[in-house]
């Protein structure tokens, strides 16, 4: 049984690329929370934005870690296909090169320059 297999390597790169600012904004994420809850003017309600930035960030930074190992494997996929085409393509437009036969072995003594 005979298929394809078509990969738009240049779109699972971006793929990768646009994982990368995902994780940089969730990253960017924890000041913006330390921030918001210093400026809010009743304690109590300043205190609930900090205890849900807290539980945020442990939420987070798991986030993080599963984006960027999808980043990760995204960007090795994507270089794993462009490598093998590159190699692929090489082996089909390479010229042929001869192949070498030993020639066998008639002399047995020493061998004289």
């Amino acid at each position: 049984m005979a298929g394809s297999l078509r990969l738009d390597t240049e779109q699972v790169q971006q793929v990768a690329n646009d994982m990368q600012r995902i994780t940089r904004t969730l990253e960017d994420a924890a000041s913006d929370s330390s921030s918001l809850a210093s400026v809010i003017p009743v304690p109590e309600l300043s205190r609930a934005v900090e205890d849900f930035a807290g539980g945020w960030d442990d939420n987070r930074r798991n986030l993080v870690e599963e984006v960027s190992a999808l980043r990760e494997q995204a960007a090795a996929v994507a270089q794993a296909f462009d490598d093998v085409d590159s190699q692929l393509v090489d082996a089909l437009t390479r010229p042929p090169q001869p192949e070498y036969q030993a020639m066998p072995a008639t002399h047995n003594g020493p061998i004289a320059y």
